[in-house]
């Protein structure tokens, strides 16, 4: 009976342990999402980008966006509390402190979109107070969403009808955009995760700490909680004893 009662007792802190992994872990995978998501081909557009968390719970103080080189006349909106420049193909924002659980803040970028149709990218380093993470995968070779994955802007030949403005079920969004990215020249040069343009990024947002990783923080609480619930299952062993 007593070793029934332990190897229940592991069994609940494994399960804890994997709940909270999988909240910890699921907070990277989220986005910085753009809206709207589709613009007209040749004009003038104003996208929001809004980044859904922090860095493992720190604040985020600078945004860097790598614009596509099919991309003319980039700039950032005004935005209060905040520095916006536009400068050498990156446009940042500084100077501002977001609570890493605000995910309504909107980052405005205007811009003339490329006369062809097809997707956009606008790989971007999100820098916090402790660590930074790297917005800038294209979408995977299978199609699948990357686990970074940069934002996307889809530009239409005419006007973006509500179909267009509407986010697709994730599957067929990507789907989508894989099929037209060979309409778009500079797609893999604008999403190219090697470390020239984390690189740019970095250092156009004044940071040189790579990509914030959830690894660490997962295997120490897992392992906190094996070594906490296994030293009390080995102190009740012992007091049966």
């Amino acid at each position: 009976m007593q070793k029934n009662r332990i190897a229940l007792r592991l069994s609940a802190a494994l399960a804890a342990c994997t709940a909270v992994t999988l909240m910890v872990s699921g907070v990277s995978y989220a986005h910085v999402e753009s809206d709207p998501t589709a613009v007209e081909a040749g004009k003038s557009a104003t996208v929001a980008f809004a980044p859904s968390h922090g860095c493992d719970g720190s604040p985020t103080i600078n945004l860097a966006f790598k614009v596509s080189a099919s991309v003319t006349d980039a700039a950032p909106i005004e935005k209060a509390g905040w520095t916006g420049e536009a400068k050498d193909g990156v446009v940042t924002f500084s100077g501002g402190s977001l609570d890493a659980s605000i995910d309504t803040e909107r980052f405005e970028i205007t811009f003339t979109a490329p006369a062809e149709a097809g997707p956009i990218y606008f790989p971007v380093v999100q820098t916090c107070v402790k660590g930074a993470i790297s917005w800038i995968d294209p979408p995977n070779a299978d199609g699948s969403e990357a686990e970074h994955a940069a934002p996307s802007i889809m530009v239409i030949a005419g006007p973006p009808t509500s179909a267009d403005l509407t986010p697709a079920e994730e599957e067929e969004s990507i789907d989508t955009m894989v099929a037209s990215e060979e309409s778009t020249t500079d797609v893999v040069a604008a999403t190219n995760s090697d470390s020239t343009v984390v690189s740019i990024l970095t250092t156009a947002a004044g940071s040189s700490d790579s990509d914030s990783s959830n690894t660490g923080l997962i295997v120490a609480i897992i392992a906190a909680g094996l070594v906490v619930v296994g030293g009390g299952a080995f102190a009740a062993s012992r007091r049966k004893m």
